[in-house]
This record gives structure tokens, sequence and C-alpha cells, in this order.
């Protein structure tokens, strides 16, 4: 008799536990981010930064809820989303038809300008002169896809973080970097060594990853639309865009 109600004080301590993580989670959206791009997601003295930081925080805040973000490598962010780790996943995340096929997005929140970072010494200015160089881009990103389009015999060095690809290029072992243009722009304001030129731009757009057929897409679009309405998201851009 002993062992039965302990037995069933413990289902029941479960029970409570699960409602009570249950009740948690309904009040918080896990956010998958790789925090090492600015002026999108970085970290200043141990302080997360940046615009898909914010754009996060007033989207949850307008569902009611807590935004909450899982800091990762951007090659692992996607695969977190797939198996449950995350709720939804913001990090300068393009929209492709490829990604879709696996999971939701929302509308685009932000469309890419494509830059080549290179050292003044020997600047890239049009896509051409990348033909016969050593390129360096973000593993899983877009630029990598559009690298090995367009220049699939050319040496195309994919990397964690565009912070490894500007050393490596500041060092000489590549000869330009490919990234978004708003990033450009401040990896080449510090470092004075390097410039900037803008050689493309994506029709796609950035958007919030979510699992396939999840709640949150409508939520979250639903959102998406209104801070667009009443200027929200421009003050963002402003915040962080000036001069991108």
């Amino acid at each position: 008799m002993r062992i039965l109600i302990i037995a069933l004080f413990s289902l029941a301590a479960i029970g409570l536990s699960g409602c009570n993580e249950s009740k948690k989670d309904d009040n918080v959206i896990h956010f998958a981010i790789a925090a090492e791009y600015p002026p999108f997601e970085y970290q200043e003295q141990g302080k997360l930064k940046g615009f898909d930081i914010d754009l996060a925080n007033l989207l949850a805040q307008h569902l009611g809820k807590q935004a909450v973000f899982d800091n990762m490598q951007f090659s692992t962010i996607l695969p977190a989303l797939t198996s449950n780790q995350v709720d939804a996943a913001i990090s300068t995340i393009t929209i492709t038809e490829e990604r879709k096929k696996n999971f939701d997005f929302s509308e685009p929140y932000y469309f890419e300008k494509m830059a080549a970072v290179s050292r003044k010494d020997n600047p890239v200015a049009i896509p051409q002169q990348l033909e016969g160089k050593k390129t360096a881009c973000q593993l899983g990103s877009t630029m990598e896809i559009w690298l090995k389009k367009n220049f699939p015999s050319e040496n195309t060095i994919a990397m964690d973080n565009n912070n490894q690809a500007i050393e490596a290029l500041k060092a000489g072992h590549v000869d330009a970097v490919l990234m978004d243009g708003a990033q450009a722009v401040i990896f080449s304001q510090k470092n004075p060594g390097l410039s900037y030129a803008f050689i493309a731009h994506s029709d796609d757009g950035y958007g919030i990853a979510f699992k396939k057929h999840s709640l949150l897409t409508g939520q979250i679009n639903r959102a998406l639309n209104t801070l667009k309405a009443n200027g929200e998201i421009e003050k963002l851009k402003n915040k962080w865009f000036l001069g991108a």
C-alpha cells in the first residue's frame, strides 16, 4: 500500500511539473540565433544586441510572451529547429525555395544586399573580379550558394562565421569575403585596411523560421504586419542600418 501511495504521489508530482513546464513554455518563445553578425545579432559586454534581437523582443511582447535566445553556430540553427530545441530561428536567414520545403517562414522583414569585403590594396568592386580569387563566406549561407552557383570553378571557403572570414582576409589567406551589406559596412568601419562594394541583391529577404505547420507562424506574421503598419519596424531599421 505504501509503495502504491508513493507511486501515485510521484505520478501526481510529475503531472504537476509537466503542467508548470507547459505553462512556462506558453509564455516564452525560444529563438535560435548566431550572435556573431552585427548589426543583426552580436554580443557586447555579455549582452545580446542587434536588429534581430530587438525585433524578436518586440514580436514576443506583442504576443504577450517573453523572448529567450539560444546562441549557437549558424550552421546548427535549422537542425535545432528540426529537433525541437527551439521554437523559432531569427538570424539573417534568407527565405529560399529549398528551405521552404522543410520549414515555415514569416513574411520577409529585411531584404539583403550582398557585399564583397576586400583589402584596399586588392579591391573587389564587381562580381567578375571574384574570378581567380579565394572567396570566404559563412557556412550554410546564401552567399555560399550564390558563389557555388555563379563561380563553380573558383575556390570558395565556407567558415563558421564572418569574424573568422574577416581574420582570414586580413591575414591574406583569402582575397574577399561575401556577406550582407549591413555587416560589410560595420566590418569595414572597424578595419581601416578593408573596403566593401555591393555586388548583388536578393529578392527573397530574411525571414523568421519555424517548424512546419507551427502555430507560431501565423501569430508572428500578424504581429509583424502590425509592427510594419505602426512604424516600429522602420524605427528599428533607422536605429541599426543608418548608413548601411
